[in-house]
């Protein structure tokens, strides 16, 4: 039985996009929500979202359509993810060099949201050059932790070596109503409470992006680089990038995130004693999806507080 099928779902539509080659040269589909114009032109506030390993642009949508009247807004999918086709290797670096990239086309810098594998990318990116970021607005971030919750431990045994593939061709033995229903589990607080088209959505994109002959593959490469940034020497981690960072960071924990523990706010107060810390007491690891009004909020507000400061 479908997962929505017990509610009404009506359709919801998804921002349209267009493709853009990079000067990685790597091509990427991005989706665009343009702000309404005034008689004097553009509002000038611009935001670029970043979404999460096996995500996609369309994990914005709803928190875009909050924000539409604040900014013009774009929302790539990374290589591999989404509607973009795979790059030869899935590493953070890769990702990291990818955003530079997509950044560099505007004449000057962007507020960046992100979730996830993207909000470590864009720590990397706003450590990095710091020209192409205006403020940081991160949602459970996945930076490196030494105490992990109960499914990013199930989740780092698939970066082990053969282990992985196994596991991968064992769940695709599942069907795919089973294969998304363990995987909300892991990524919503609680499924039932998503509004139906959104949740539906969710689903959809999913799916279709699981049944790609390349999924796994990237899933597995960027994956495995995620785990390698445990590894890496005080300086050139993603703590130490964070704490290179000069624009102001907003960063949102869920209560409920079962993938990016929210303990995690003592080491962000330790490494930038300024960062904006939030917990989002039932949330998830994708509180955009799951409270997209309140992520708005947040961001609205932080936006106009830090108006005029870098």
């Amino acid at each position: 039985m479908p997962l929505c099928q017990h509610r009404r779902v009506e359709p919801i539509e998804t921002w349209p996009g267009e493709w853009y080659d990079l000067s990685t040269g790597r091509s990427v589909f991005v989706r665009r929500a343009s702000a309404p114009r005034t008689a004097d032109g553009p509002a000038g506030e611009r935001i670029v979202h970043v979404h999460g390993l096996g995500g996609a642009a369309t994990n914005w949508t709803a928190l875009m359509r909050e924000l539409r009247a604040d900014a013009d807004q774009w929302a790539p999918d990374l290589p591999g993810f989404g509607e973009s086709p795979p790059a030869p290797r899935h590493t953070v670096d890769g990702y990291v060099a990818d955003v530079v990239a997509f950044l560099e086309r505007f004449g000057s810098p962007s507020h960046v949201v992100a979730n996830s594998l993207g909000g470590m990318v864009s720590v990397y990116v706003a450590a990095r050059r710091p020209d192409l970021v205006r403020t940081l607005s991160l949602v459970s971030p996945a930076m490196p932790q030494y105490r992990l919750p109960w499914a990013a431990q199930v989740t780092a045994v698939m970066a082990v070596p053969g282990l992985g593939e196994r596991i991968l061709a064992a769940a695709g033995a599942n069907p795919s109503e089973r294969q998304i229903a363990q995987l909300a589990a892991v990524l919503f607080a609680d499924p039932a409470a998503l509004p139906a088209a959104e949740f539906d959505l969710a689903v959809r994109e999913r799916t279709r992006w699981m049944h790609q002959p390349y999924a796994d593959a990237v899933l597995l490469g960027t994956l495995r680089s995620i785990v390698a940034q445990y590894t890496m020497p005080p300086r050139r981690s993603a703590w130490g990038a964070a704490a290179r960072v000069l624009c102001p960071t907003l960063v949102m924990m869920g209560g409920r995130d079962t993938l990016v523990g929210s303990w995690g706010r003592a080491r962000w107060r330790r490494t930038r004693p300024r960062t904006r810390l939030v917990t989002l007491p039932s949330s998830g690891h994708v509180a955009m999806m799951e409270h997209p009004r309140a992520v708005a909020d947040l961001i609205r507000e932080f936006l106009r507080d830090t108006s005029g400061r870098r």
